[in-house]
């Protein structure tokens, strides 16, 4: 397996992190494939918009080491606990027995980072309100130290938390030298989930035991291929959105056209026309429901006319009527007067005098032929007799114009009709027209009023019957023209988005292909990564792992595992046992941790093992070894075969164990291997004051025995494997050894069933004390057995334990 990952850089260098990233390469990518492309512009620019990134608050999370995690009041860490770790590539392990806090540290490091934890999802609200710990969880805090590439001293994430819910947290990045930054204005959140550095044993059954789709996404979210999904999405949502008035318009046409089919009016039926063709005729639809256009057009427009018509305004008419009586009346009562007379004289006079300034020289009188002289006295006496005379007719003149204004005004009154009028009312409108005509006031007073009010009765009566027809015509109309608009709206709508929903298919279409094209080109070194990881995992599997493909999009994607067993096509999660799914999950998850743009240098997996075969677990821990060449890795087990196995295989790796005493105070130590803990549980006892001697005889011979066991346990297996036996069969031999003795059998024969020569060899090899050591411890962790010397015998336990491991 060939971890391809380029080697880590130096934790301490000063020098700054080139990293390219992932998200502006993938958008250099689309944007050059989009030029090349022969799509048109506006597809082009649809897709660009819809690609846009949204981006991050700040930059990518440069490289980093985890240096330590020190918890307090979370989980089952009680008083402050710290788990040191070394920054660089290598593998830890952290054991321990189960409840005694280590996971909490695995979950400690997520949730610091992150502000959730995938193991809660989907878990009922308990898990979420119950994260504090019982003891100590009063001010509850993870401070998580990193070593950020280019920083010379680390950098620490602390969150802490201000309420009950686990959500109810803040988290802050402090640098030496810099003020503390939120951990959410970094923009790390993108580099959080794409290159997610945390698994957990319940996330290897999700990946695996999930939906196809959810499959999909743990594998795919590797790719930094979620843009593309982002803009398949969006453009999706655009689709919907512009298909929906045509959805809308095609459901509700059956409906539309009952209706219209169900009444008799012409419109309906000329609607119920348009609208059954293939291609809907919209425009002459709309003529209808707007009223214009109908079959029987001529009738409504003539009826719609009909019952707009106004006849003449009877008391307009009325008013000046009045007014030109009145001005006659005037008229009448000046006829006679000494006004009158004078007007006829002062107009006499103007004659004469006009006369006289034509004809200067001219002495006789125009009127009379008398030969008085007409000179210029004379035509100043005149004149001045003009204007008195004239002032005394004023009144006379001011009656005459009264009279004609008057007049004028009746007949302005009489407007010719329009030139639809109705022939049943045209005779009473020309007798009103008439009045324009009528030069005598009085006669025009005595016959206007009564032709105007014929004129506007006959107008009234037309007017209503036009009406009461229209409403007649529109009961029937109105409902199924209500109806027909409404439709028209979305019918119109969903015009205006058709060549809008074109464009965005062909966008689609485009995607589509380019998805497809960048998600092989990204899977293909992972989906190697994976099969070269799964070689080394299978141990002893018969089941083989080919080409790793994502296909699909939106709601039916997923992974597609080509798997044979025995060389037959299978599928692959139907034959393979839990172990070898768990594997397998291991297998698709892992290479995102040789990724060169993975910012994160670390790798915290939190129970691996569960559940696979001594074989897998000897894979497991090859596999682990090789990515700790250029990766930290931390593994949180129970499970002692992975420390034994990497013992036996002769993997570097540093171990620490981690137990949790009363009030959940949790302690981290070195813890090498089982035969160390052992004896340091030995130790332990000893120390302890006051301790009844009954107890150290019960407990005492057990601890000694555990530590042998796992003595010669390793010199077992070596031994075995050097012969080529199966794991299975390993696992089977030392089920079958229930004695020490048994087991110091398996550890220099490989069998069971020669306890007297081993025994034997031993007191050769090691003196007599050493096999009467070995049967007391045998003996005493079945029945109480005498204990002398305490320290003595922890003593002769650890001497034998570091002989019989060289064996």
């Amino acid at each position: 397996m060939p971890v391809s990952a380029d080697p880590a850089p130096d934790p301490s260098s000063t020098g700054p992190s080139v990293q390219e990233p992932a998200a502006g390469t993938l958008a250099h990518l689309i944007a050059g494939r989009l030029a090349d492309s022969d799509l048109d512009e506006d597809t082009r620019a649809l897709l660009l918009t819809v690609f846009q990134d949204d981006g991050g608050a700040g930059g990518r999370m440069p490289g980093a080491y985890l240096q330590s995690v020190t918890v307090s009041g979370f989980r089952g860490i009680g008083r402050t606990a710290r788990l040191p770790l070394t920054p660089g590539p290598g593998l830890t392990l952290v054991t321990g027995r189960n409840g005694s806090g280590k996971s909490s540290f695995a979950e400690a490091v997520e949730i610091a980072l992150t502000g959730d934890n995938a193991r809660w999802r989907g878990r009922s609200d308990i898990w979420r309100k119950s994260w504090r710990n019982l003891h100590h969880g009063q001010e509850p805090q993870i401070a998580v130290e990193l070593r950020i590439d280019g920083q010379p001293e680390p950098a620490t994430v602390l969150r802490t938390w201000h309420g009950d819910d686990v959500a109810d947290s803040t988290a802050e990045l402090d640098r030496p030298g810099h003020d503390p930054v939120q951990l959410t204005d970094l923009g790390w959140q993108e580099d959080l989930a794409t290159y997610r550095p945390f698994l957990s044993y319940s996330e290897l059954g999700q990946v695996i035991g999930g939906k196809p789709s959810e499959m999909y996404d743990a594998v795919a979210s590797i790719l930094g291929l979620e843009q593309l999904a982002i803009a398949d999405k969006r453009l999706r949502e655009l689709a919907r959105e512009y298909e929906a008035p045509a959805k809308a318009a095609k459901a509700e046409l059956p409906a539309l056209l009952a209706l219209l089919s169900g009444t008799d009016d012409p419109r309906a039926r000329a609607a119920h026309t348009a609208l059954s063709g293939r291609r809907p005729d919209l425009a002459r639809a709309a003529e209808l429901a707007a009223g214009t256009g109908a079959a029987d057009e001529s009738l409504l427009l003539d009826l719609r006319r009909r019952s707009t018509l106004v006849g003449p305004d009877t008391e307009a008419v009325a008013t000046a009527v009045a007014r030109l009586r009145e001005a006659i009346a005037a008229a009448e009562d000046l006829r006679g007067t000494s006004a009158e007379d004078a007007l006829h004289r002062a107009e006499l006079l103007a004659r004469a005098l006009a006369h006289h300034r034509a004809h200067p020289t001219v002495d006789i009188c125009p009127v009379c032929g008398g030969t008085a002289r007409l000179d210029e006295e004379w035509a100043r006496d005149a004149a001045e007799q003009e204007r008195q005379l004239r002032a005394e007719a004023e009144q006379v003149l001011t009656a005459r114009r009264e009279l004609e204004a008057a007049t004028q005004a009746v007949r302005d009154l009489a407007v010719p009709p329009p030139d639809w009028l109705p022939s049943e009312i045209a005779a009473a409108w020309d007798d009103w027209l008439r009045c324009r005509t009528i030069s005598d006031p009085a006669v025009l007073a005595s016959v206007a009023e009564n032709a105007a009010r014929i004129a506007a009765d006959a107008a009234r009566v037309t007017r209503q019957e036009a009406a009461d027809r229209l409403a007649e015509q529109d009961d029937t109309w109105r409902d199924a023209a209500r109806t027909l608009a409404a439709w028209l709206d979305k019918a119109r709508a969903a015009e205006q988005a058709a060549p809008h929903l074109a464009r965005v298919k062909a966008a689609q279409k485009w995607l589509k292909a380019a998805h497809d094209e960048i998600r092989a080109d990204r899977m293909r070194p992972i989906a190697e990564d994976a099969q070269r990881i799964w070689s080394h995992l299978r141990q002893q599997s018969n089941v083989a792992l080919g080409p790793i493909r994502l296909t699909g999009s939106a709601t039916h994607r997923r992974v597609t595992l080509d798997v044979t067993v025995d060389d037959i096509g299978a599928p692959a999660l139907g034959v393979m046992s839990q172990g070898e799914l768990h594997s397998l999950a291991l297998s698709l998850f892992l290479p995102r941790t040789f990724l060169p743009e993975n910012p994160f240098r670390f790798l915290v997996i939190d129970d691996p093992v569960q559940s696979m075969d001594p074989a897998k677990v000897d894979g497991l821990a090859r596999v682990l070894a090789l990515i700790a060449e250029h990766r930290q890795v931390i593994v949180f087990t129970h499970d002692t075969r992975l420390p034994q196995a990497l013992k036996y295989l002769r993997l570097p790796a540093t171990v620490l164990t981690v137990d949790r005493r009363e009030r959940s105070t949790v302690r981290v130590r070195s813890g090498d291997d089982p035969v160390k803990q052992a004896l340091h549980d030995a130790k332990a006892l000893a120390r302890t004051r006051d301790l009844p001697s009954d107890v150290i005889a019960r407990v005492l011979p057990g601890l000694c025995r555990t530590a042998l066991e796992a003595a010669f346990l390793e010199p077992a297996r070596r031994r075995l494997l050097g012969k080529g036996v199966p794991h299975a069969e390993i696992e089977r031999r030392i089920a079958k050894a229930h004695r020490l003795t048994e087991l110091a059998s398996l550890a220099l024969y490989g069998e069971t069933d020669r306890v007297g020569e081993t025994m034997t060899d031993l007191t050769r090899a090691y003196g007599q004390q050493a096999t009467d050591h070995i049967r007391w411890c045998n003996k005493g962790a079945h029945e109480a057995v005498p204990v002398g010397d305490v320290e003595e015998i922890i003593r002769r336990t650890a001497d034998l334990a570091k002989a019989v491991r060289s064996l």
